[in-house]
């Protein structure tokens, strides 16, 4: 990363029922591969950080449903990162969608 690249901060609500679990960790990476960027995810709470690539990281974070995390996205393309990372929080990573369909 270079002195010019972008850090973006802000502070999220977990709001789908199961939290920071496995299947939401993975949407996470996926999207993560996409960009160069490093992006981490803090507990605001517990103050512990998770790198966004781990999946060990993500998981120990113990992110439950209402929890506020903190997102910091660097590098070029830091908007778009989060951006993408926001709508997958917005979205419930797509939970509702999933009980839906087992019903």
């Amino acid at each position: 990363m270079s002195p010019s690249d972008t850090t973006l901060v802000c502070d999220i609500e977990v709001t789908n029922r199961a939290g920071i679990h496995t299947r939401v960790a993975l949407m996470i990476i996926k999207t993560m591969e996409k960009f160069s960027c490093f992006a981490s995810i803090t507990h605001k709470s517990t103050g512990h950080t998770a790198d966004c690539h781990s999946m060990l990281d993500l998981l120990s974070l113990g992110a439950a449903c209402g929890d506020t995390v903190v997102l910091s996205v660097t590098g070029q393309d830091a908007e778009t990162l989060q951006a993408e990372l926001m709508s997958l929080f917005e979205r419930n990573f797509d939970e509702d969608d999933e009980a839906e369909t087992v019903t």
